[in-house]
């Protein structure tokens, strides 16, 4: 009964992918081999589903899927093949400065990706093109700033999730008249979330959208006095995070959330973190009941993204067939069969009747990125090679 209703899902799928083949059939097997840093059962089993979707189409490629230890391996592998003459057919990369290293190597996805380029954002675009030309296939994105809310507290309070900067700062006020001393959890024992949180929450709701394009892609100088503002803004929150951020883990700070000191002083309310800690939090509460989540106050109109994308070489063999494969991971299709798995929201827009597909998690990010202002994070904007993690300490 499983196998049947998985096999009749993908016959369904498939039915939207409306023409990705060029028409033209290759003369054998094929096979190419695709590298990816994704490791976790949902990763490859998204993965896996996407290949599934791609041989109804197109029966004599056959993918062989290899995983690197750590995205840091990946790149060196990729390095030494092409240094070596014996590029990888397909690799993945994320949007922005990790995808644009391998602009010299990397073949521009030209017609192919003009018949499927309308259908993404061109903010998501931007990030994977070369002087105009795409050279990767957007694949799927993660939500960066989204703000968790304990549920059950608010309605204790009877106070409101905030909306802007002045109505949350007012809100933080009221909940430590109430005790809620510091109702704003996270955990950065290894320093990339307090990152994360400025760099991805607080600042783009200060300054907006543009300016953060414009300060990440270094149109900016450092001492811009806006960014100054943001900064002596974040300043001014300092007081209500938990004064053990610091020792402790982001998963152990992200689910300090839905715990119940008895001492309010140590009750979180709100924390911060991207759409992976929906997921986490969805996997022992109830999202609608016991938490909710929303954009970081002040940041409504924001989506910050970061993302997936595959590419491959110029001149490479088995280029046709993966330029067949990346229609397919363009396609409608071919989003739904991938992000459904691995719960991210799809980087191709996809009309509200196909979204039903997904969880109300996603569901309600991907309507956010819908009406809202795509922005890229401030990784994904900057170079590759910088250090971010060490920026922190």
């Amino acid at each position: 009964m499983h196998s049947a209703r998985k096999l009749g899902t993908l016959l369904l799928l498939a039915t939207l992918l409306g023409g990705c083949s060029d028409g033209d059939e290759a003369e054998g097997d094929v096979q190419f081999e695709l590298l990816t840093w994704w490791s976790q059962k949902s990763e490859l089993d998204a993965i896996d589903a996407v290949i599934a979707l791609n041989e109804l189409e197109h029966p004599n490629v056959h993918i062989r899927v290899l995983t690197a230890d750590s995205q840091g391996a990946m790149a060196n592998d990729v390095q030494t093949r092409l240094a070596e003459g014996t590029p990888p057919t397909a690799y993945q990369a994320n949007l922005g400065g990790n995808a644009l290293q391998w602009k010299d190597s990397a073949l521009p996805l030209g017609a192919r990706a003009d018949s499927w380029a309308g259908a993404f954002q061109k903010s998501i675009l931007e990030r994977v093109s070369v002087e105009g030309d795409v050279i990767a296939v957007p694949l799927a994105l993660t939500r960066q700033n989204n703000a968790y809310y304990n549920l059950n507290v608010l309605a204790q309070t009877g106070l409101e999730i905030p909306e802007g900067r002045e109505e949350f700062a007012t809100w933080l006020a009221a909940l430590a008249d109430l005790g809620y001393t510091h109702p704003i959890c996270i955990g950065d024992q290894y320093n990339w979330v307090s990152s994360h949180v400025l760099f991805e929450d607080i600042v783009p709701g200060y300054v907006g959208a543009e300016h953060s394009r414009d300060f990440w892609s270094g149109k900016l100088s450092a001492d811009d006095p806006s960014f100054g503002e943001a900064l002596d803004y974040a300043a001014t929150l300092n007081p209500y995070f938990n004064l053990d951020f610091s020792e402790i883990d982001w998963d152990r700070g992200l689910r300090r959330l839905l715990e119940q000191p008895k001492d309010p002083a140590k009750q979180c309310v709100i924390t911060p973190m991207g759409d992976w800690g929906g997921a986490v939090l969805a996997g022992d509460h109830v999202f609608g009941e016991e938490f909710t989540q929303r954009s970081w106050p002040g940041a409504e109109e924001l989506f910050v993204l970061a993302g997936d994308a595959f590419m491959t070489t110029r001149g490479v063999k088995g280029e046709r067939a993966a330029l067949d494969f990346f229609d397919t991971l363009a396609s409608e299709a071919g989003q739904i069969a991938f992000n459904t798995k691995k719960g991210s929201v799809p980087a191709r827009n996809l009309p509200d009747e196909l979204r039903s597909e997904f969880g109300p998690l996603t569901r309600a990010n991907m309507a956010d990125l819908a009406s809202g202002t795509a922005l890229p994070a401030f990784k994904v904007l900057g170079s590759s090679a910088f250090p971010w993690d060490d920026m922190a300490k």
